[in-house]
């Protein structure tokens, strides 16, 4: 549910009912008279039609927000018995503010007064009259369930993402020093890393002569880009302080400036991927700690293997400088380690136990440039069977980590002042989303990349991860035909650097795609061979779960990728396998699997074709008729063809019989 803002309309004269959602949750009739559920998730139902700006709700969509973890058919039983209560409790309004279907429910038009409709109706002239700061939207609501925490999060984002809009263009539209230092104090206490709002605040201050309050928010601007993400900020804003600090010495006649020195561009941003070097990858150094009282001569031995493993495995995917600390540390030794001024994350391996041969472990990734602040941990079971899997899988996942941890960071950073690795990094956290809407947006940034550092190892893999995670939502040509340019790429590059594992994964992967299954399996074989193990922990499973799906055995597929995903920590780097397990569900003829784990899914990407056509034959299979006609209307929504051609076009891979089942339970007349 991200539809857009309803600015237009206004509000109701006479509201029967008054909804407020900011701060703690209240609803009171036009008596006076409180109304508020007491239930927690007839609260939560409550909140999502209110949020929904008065367009209708799919039923199936509720039961995905509030019961994730339930089967279909159960979730929609709990939800009846929601709208039950819901109508109870608002009795003998219920009739005259909710508009209950069989299959949406809505909140009716001007009877109702929402507070966050006043949030939304705000333009850049009325902005300043909201309170400051707002109060927390639904501060008492957020232990209902998985989904509907993610829900809430993103519908704060979307209030607080409008007041910033508001503020931003009113900042756009006056000239008036005042009203612009009142805006800027409110962008900065919702984002304190909003270079546009210190650089009004700092040039209303100049233009107002105010020169020690331009002075004062230069130095707390630096002083909040330093603590915070520990670098300074863009190019632009750092102009603009040098002609504060200029101006100010002019003045005072060559006076001491009351700021501290400022930092070198060059010297403040070369730890750091902002800064204009087209080779800077980040930097990392894994070490091993073993406390004398956790740890046996053959934990640490086991651990001590460990530690080389992953150590080797990062460097064979090709996108991470990695260095491997051979000491084994008494404790972590944030201080003692030798140069670590010039990594960027510390990757730490610390024994906590030995039980029945097993070394348990904390496996932990540090910022070294926030104080070694902890970004990702995960506790661990060590034996020697496990070993290399474990290594192979944790590789992949603390990439993906760090990857995450410097694109939050570098969050607020502007395109102009990242380095070809940042707009990669940008691009890849975006095309992760696997939002259609934000394809251009990446390509440009991936565009501007290349071309000024067209020999980066870590944008090449950016570019090919981006048109195969692109491919799964492509239904207007032929898979094998979109994924065929990919493949050439992959192969140009695999023979400049054929030990690259994030290369060979994603070659794989596009041979099963474009109907190479010869060439696919080849370099399966020799990835088993490099890493003999069965073990579903490993980053193997993916592949090896598509080739069972390209042989047509859709069980083995469904069995390979239900133990993949079951593990955890379960996201990889390479692709989005996801839709592959979905599949894989629906073809094995597990249908409520199909269901439970697409919901999870969809839960919070609710628009990603490829999980809702699986999830659409499995409705249909099922005969849950509601569901199914809620995700017809998404993939219609999406221009998502459901025609037997378009089905043979993307699924082209899959033998013959396995796409006339999907045809045949999606109502499809074969050619």
């Amino acid at each position: 549910m991200h539809a857009s803002p309803d600015t237009t309309g206004a509000p109701p004269d006479n509201p029967l009912l008054h909804i407020f959602l900011l701060g703690h949750m209240r609803v009171l009739s036009s008596t006076g008279l409180s109304l508020l559920p007491t239930g927690t998730k007839t609260k939560a139902l409550l909140a999502i039609l209110a949020l929904s700006n008065r367009r209708p709700v799919a039923r199936t969509r509720l039961a995905e927000l509030l019961w994730s973890k339930r089967a279909p058919e159960q979730a929609r039983a709990s939800l009846r018995q929601e709208i039950h209560r819901l109508m109870d409790v608002l009795h003998p309004l219920g009739p005259e503010v909710l508009d209950v279907q069989r299959h949406t429910l809505a909140i009716r038009p001007n009877l109702t007064d929402i507070d966050t409709e006043r949030v939304f109706r705000a333009t850049p002239q009325t902005v300043m009259d909201l309170p400051d700061p707002l109060p927390p939207l639904l501060e008492d609501l957020s232990a209902v369930d998985p989904g509907f925490a993610t829900w809430l999060e993103e519908e704060r984002n979307r209030l607080l993402d409008y007041k910033t809009a508001q503020l931003e263009a009113l900042l756009a539209s006056t000239t008036e020093p005042a009203t612009v230092m009142a805006a800027t104090r409110r962008l900065l206490r919702l984002n304190p890393l909003n270079e546009g709002a210190w650089r009004a605040h700092i040039q209303a201050a100049m233009y107002s002569k105010e020169e020690g309050t331009a002075l004062l928010g230069a130095e707390n601007c630096l002083r909040t880009f330093r603590h915070t993400i520990a670098t300074t900020p863009g190019q632009e804003t750092m102009r603009l302080i040098a002609k504060v600090r200029a101006t100010h010495q002019q003045n005072t006649q060559g006076a001491q400036s009351t700021l501290p020195p400022l930092p070198h561009a060059s010297s403040a941003l070369s730890r750091s991927p902002v800064a204009d070097d087209p080779l800077r990858m980040l930097r990392a150094t894994v070490f091993l700690a073993c406390p004398t009282a956790g740890s046996t001569p053959e934990s640490v031995a086991l651990a001590e293997r460990f530690r080389d493993e992953l150590g080797l495995d990062i460097a064979m995917h090709g996108v991470l400088d990695i260095s491997v600390q051979t000491e084994c540390f008494a404790a972590t030794p944030f201080q003692s380690l030798p140069s670590r001024g010039q990594w960027d994350f510390l990757i730490g391996i610390t024994i906590t136990g030995v039980c029945e041969g097993k070394s348990t472990c904390l496996l932990q990734a540090f910022d070294t440039r926030l104080n070694d602040t902890i970004v990702w941990g995960h506790r661990i079971s060590l034996t020697l069977t496990t070993l290399r899997a474990l290594s192979n899988r944790f590789a992949s996942v603390l990439i993906l980590s760090l990857f995450k941890a410097e694109a939050r960071r570098l969050a607020s950073v502007p395109v102009a002042a990242l380095s070809p690795f940042g707009m990669g990094l940008r691009a890849l956290t975006l095309s992760m989303r696997a939002d259609p809407r934000l394809y251009d947006t990446i390509e440009r940034l991936m565009a501007e990349a290349e071309q000024r550092a067209p020999e980066n190892q870590f944008l090449f893999f950016v570019h090919a991860h981006y048109l195969l995670i692109r491919m799964y939502d492509e239904w207007h040509m032929p898979v094998a035909d979109y994924i065929q340019p990919m493949v050439t790429m992959l192969k140009q590059n695999f023979t400049l650097f054929p030990s690259n594992i994030a290369t060979r994964y994603l070659l794989t992967a596009g041979l099963f795609y474009a109907n190479q299954p010869d060439e696919a399996r080849f370099l399966l074989a020799q990835m088993h061979a490099a890493l003999p193990t069965d073990s579903p922990a490993s980053m193997l499973a993916l592949p090896d779960g598509l080739d069972a799906l390209c042989r047509g055995d859709a069980v083995t597929a469904a069995r390979i990728y239900t133990s993949f995903f079951g593990m955890a920590p379960s996201v990889p780097l390479f692709s989005a396998p996801d839709q592959e397990f979905i599949l894989s569900c629906f073809l094995a003829d597990q249908y409520e699997e199909t269901l439970l784990h697409a919901r999870g899914i969809l839960a919070t990407s609710p628009d990603r074709s490829a999980i809702l056509v699986p999830a659409l034959a499995a409705a249909n299979m099922l005969g849950h008729q509601s569901l199914a006609q809620d995700y017809r209307q998404r993939l219609h929504r999406l221009h998502t063809p459901l025609c037997a051609s378009a089905i043979e076009g993307h699924y082209a891979y899959l033998p013959a019989h396995l796409r006339q089942k999907l045809c045949h339970a999606l109502h499809l007349t074969l050619p």
